[in-house]
């Protein structure tokens, strides 16, 4: 009869016990919204005990599951953010404990940061800390590692063009994202990296550069996962002398200024 060794089973067994407690409160936290949506819920509440949960969670060991905790935790932001009638009374200040959370359990969770990235900066107002994470996540990534890592360089250069005011440090990124794509060895990556390069040039010769700043807002229009982000973008595009165009089937050209 096959027999679980103690030492094998007693991690999983200490991270059901530690890790129970703070998962019920953040399951009970969306049930709730799930369950009482045409209910009077308080929403300010509701922010604070999840935050709470949240902070315990930093501080709890993960015993090897990293990559499940980071995935459920993902899952348990989309929830999150998702709930339109919380936000509008709490805003979105968890988002980046959760950034911060799903970071540190898995680095390499690339697509999430994509997501994460752009909520951080744009809902939770907090660009700063969005470029010291990814800093912090594209020092455990190389191209090798993951051929769409090169994004999160390019959604680096984009908050310090757009929000943080740094032209220096968004060139480099965009240096390094050419860099990383032209490592894929497709065609892809080649398109990619001439981008890039064309955006660092821009900001080479004009570092308040109107092209550099619609790139960057195309990036934004590009990964919106929302209406309000993406009629944002267009707008700031057509402010700065870019054109969206919408075809019938839906597909998005954007034309850069013709004056820089």
């Amino acid at each position: 009869m096959f027999k679980w060794k103690l030492d094998t089973i007693l991690p999983f067994v200490i991270l059901v016990f530690l890790g129970g407690g703070i998962f019920l409160i953040q399951y009970k936290y969306t049930q709730q919204f799930l369950e009482n949506k045409n209910n009077q819920v308080d929403y300010v509440l509701e922010e604070q005990k999840l935050k709470t949960a949240l902070a315990l969670q930093k501080k709890m060991p993960t015993f090897g599951f990293d990559n499940i905790l980071a995935d459920w935790q993902y899952l348990q932001f989309i929830q999150y953010f998702g709930d339109g009638n919380a936000r509008t009374k709490t805003g979105y200040s968890a988002v980046t404990d959760y950034f911060e959370i799903i970071s540190d359990y898995d680095p390499r969770f690339v697509n999430a940061y994509m997501i994460l990235s752009t909520a951080n900066s744009i809902y939770a107002a907090q660009p700063e800390k969005t470029v010291f994470l990814l800093n912090k996540i594209l020092s455990n990534l190389s191209p090798h590692i993951n051929p769409n890592a090169l994004f999160l360089w390019i959604y680096k250069g984009v908050d310090e063009i757009l929000f943080l005011g740094n032209m220096a440090e968004a060139k480099k990124s965009y240096e390094k994202s050419a860099e990383w794509a032209l490592a894929r060895g497709d065609e892809d990556g080649k398109i990619i990296a001439n981008r890039s390069l064309e955006t660092a040039k821009f900001l080479a010769n004009n570092p308040d550069s109107k092209k550099a700043q619609v790139s960057a807002w195309v990036t934004v229009l590009s990964s919106a996962f929302d209406d309000e982000t993406r009629q944002r973008a267009i707008n700031t595009i057509h402010s700065l002398g870019g054109k969206v165009i919408i075809s019938d089937d839906g597909k998005v050209e954007v034309k850069l200024p013709e004056k820089d």
